[in-house]
């Protein structure tokens, strides 16, 4: 058994030796000079080289329709943005109105139970208790309205960057 690794062993090692580097090909050479394209083109006649020419051409073209298309791809994702960001505006401007009018609430509210406790009506202590509570839950109604208002107020600006951002890019395309 030994005897037949052994020799297995030193058949791999010649067929390794033999078949020599993957990378080198026979016969070729890394330092063998290739000529280049170039230099073969530059050898034709200015005459023959009128369908090149024509087909650089239409290279061009259609890379510049590629880069207009990517272009108009960019200004319909902006504009799908300018949507979601309209939407999110309405979404802050209906926030905000809900406070205001959940504020305007309370507040005839707080108005109702303090005219009860200025005629004397009811238990003084738990009017004053329900008058407390009512002006704190009207003062984080307000905060809530503000913190609306100044969201709508970021998102319009937001909202009027884009756009302009969307108008440089249309004009851009129309070149």
């Amino acid at each position: 058994m030994k005897r037949f690794l052994y020799i297995s062993l030193v058949v791999m090692i010649a067929l390794s030796f033999s078949t020599g580097c993957a990378t080198l090909s026979p016969g070729k050479t890394s330092t063998k000079k290739k000529t280049s394209d170039k230099t073969l083109y530059s050898q034709v006649p200015e005459s023959m080289r009128a369908d090149v020419k024509e087909a650089d051409f239409d290279l061009k073209e259609a890379k510049r329709l590629v880069k207009v298309a990517k272009d108009k791809v960019g200004v319909g994702k902006m504009k799908r943005e300018l949507g979601d960001k309209q939407k999110k505006l309405s979404d802050y401007e209906l926030k905000a109105a809900e406070k205001t009018l959940e504020e305007k609430e309370i507040n005839v509210e707080v108005k109702k139970w303090e005219a009860i406790d200025n005629a004397n009506l009811g238990d003084k202590i738990d009017n004053i208790k329900k008058v407390a509570k009512l002006k704190s839950k009207k003062l984080n109604a307000e905060a809530a309205a503000v913190e609306a208002k100044a969201d709508t107020a970021t998102t319009r600006l937001e909202i009027k960057k884009l756009r302009k951002k969307i108008s440089k890019m249309e004009a851009k395309i129309k070149e």
